[in-house]
């Protein structure tokens, strides 16, 4: 089966769920080098899918070489997935987009 993507700015990332918090010293890592965003996977459904929109915009920041504080980027996190949930949007292709551990 093949690994699903998601794009960010014409770039192919692989969204992996591999590690406990602890062993990734957080919910998610961003690796722009290898296109890859590794979120861990012990968080509820709901801590997955906004560390996914976290990680997105990770990406857009270095792409575009937009020198955001980490704070700014967690509070556009909070902020778009506060918007979107409230409005009924649903997130959970957000989690779908979750590869199990690479192997």
């Amino acid at each position: 089966m093949a690994k699903k993507e998601i794009n960010i700015l014409g770039y192919n990332y692989i969204i992996v769920e591999d590690g406990s918090v602890d062993e990734t010293a957080g919910f998610g890592r961003h690796h722009p080098k290898l296109q890859k965003i590794q979120i861990a996977s012990d968080l509820h459904p709901q801590a997955k899918q906004t560390t996914v929109l976290h990680e997105i915009i990770e990406a857009i920041d270095c792409h575009l070489q937009l020198k955001l504080e980490h704070n700014k980027i967690m509070a556009l996190e909070v902020g778009i997935f506060q918007a979107l949930t409230t409005a009924g949007v649903d997130l959970s292709p957000l989690s779908e987009a979750i590869n199990s551990k690479e192997g």
